[in-house]
C-alpha cells in the first residue's frame, strides 16, 4: 500500500514537472510575449502585474495588490502618460499546476525570470514590474537580469527573505518590519503553517465552510495596505520613471 502510494507520488510529480516546462511554460511565455509586444507599440509605460501566492489570481480580483496598479496607472495618467498592464500569471490554479510550480519556484523562478527579461529588454519603453510576496520575489530575479537598462523598474511588496536580493538601484522594495515572511522568522512561518492555519482548516472543515487551506495561511505583518505605502510608491515614481 506504501509502496504503491510512494509510485503515484513520483508519477504526478514527474508528470506535474514534464507539464509545467514542456506545456504550461512555453505556451504561457509565448501569450505573455504577444500581450507585451501588443501593448508596448501603443503605450507610453507597460506595467507587469505578478500577484502574490500562486500566482494565478486576475489581477482585477487580486484586492491586495491592485489597489497599488490602480495607483500607479492613475497617477501616471495625470502626468499625461498612457499606461497599460499586462499580467503574468507564474502557473495554474490546480494540482498538476501548483506541483510544477515549485520546481521553478524553488529555484527562485530562474528559468521564467530569464525569459521574461528576455522579453521586456527589447524595447526601449518604460516598463514597471509590480510583485507582490512570491510576485515580488520574480521581479527581483528579474531585476537582477536587466541592470543596464534604465526603462525597466520594479515596485516590490512583501518580497520572502530567500532568493535573489538585487541591488538594482530602479527597485523600490517595501518591506515591513512586522512582516514575519520578509525578516526570515522561520520559527513564527513554521508555527503559522503547520500549526495555526491546519487548526483554522479543520475547525472550517467541521463548520462547513470548504474554505481552501491555502487560505488559512496568514502571515503576521504580510499585509500591505496602499493608504501606508502610496507616498513612498508616488515618490518612487517621480524620482524614477517620469
Amino acid at each position: 500500500m506504501i509502496q504503491g502510494v510512494f509510485i503515484f507520488l513520483i508519477i504526478l510529480f514527474a508528470y506535474s514537472f514534464w507539464w509545467f516546462d514542456f506545456y504550461f511554460f512555453k505556451n504561457n511565455i509565448n501569450i505573455f510575449e504577444k500581450e507585451f509586444k501588443k501593448l508596448v507599440s501603443k503605450s507610453d509605460v507597460v506595467l507587469i502585474f505578478n500577484s502574490g501566492g500562486w500566482g494565478t489570481i486576475d489581477y482585477k480580483k487580486a484586492n491586495d495588490l491592485n489597489p497599488f496598479s490602480k495607483c500607479i496607472k492613475d497617477y501616471l495618467k495625470k502626468k499625461n502618460l498612457k499606461v497599460s498592464i499586462v499580467q503574468y500569471f507564474r502557473t495554474e490554479d490546480h494540482i498538476i499546476g501548483k506541483l510544477g510550480y515549485l520546481k521553478d519556484y524553488a529555484s527562485a523562478f530562474e528559468k521564467q525570470s530569464k525569459a521574461i527579461a528576455n522579453i521586456i529588454s527589447k524595447t526601449n519603453k518604460k516598463v514597471v514590474l509590480l510583485g507582490l510576496s512570491n510576485g515580488a520575489l520574480m521581479a527581483d530575479e528579474i531585476m537582477d537580469r536587466v541592470k543596464r537598462k534604465n526603462n525597466i523598474f520594479s515596485i516590490e511588496l512583501g518580497k520572502p527573505f530567500f532568493g535573489v536580493h538585487s541591488n538594482n538601484k530602479n527597485i523600490l522594495l517595501i518591506n515591513d518590519f512586522k512582516d514575519d515572511l520578509s525578516n526570515g522568522k522561520t520559527i513564527e512561518l513554521l508555527k503559522t503553517v503547520f500549526i495555526y492555519a491546519p487548526l483554522k482548516w479543520i475547525k472550517s472543515f467541521f463548520l462547513g465552510e470548504k474554505i481552501p487551506f491555502g487560505k488559512m495561511v496568514e502571515v503576521k505583518g504580510h499585509y500591505y495596505p496602499i493608504e501606508r505605502h502610496e507616498k513612498r510608491v508616488i515618490n518612487f515614481i517621480n524620482k524614477k520613471i517620469i
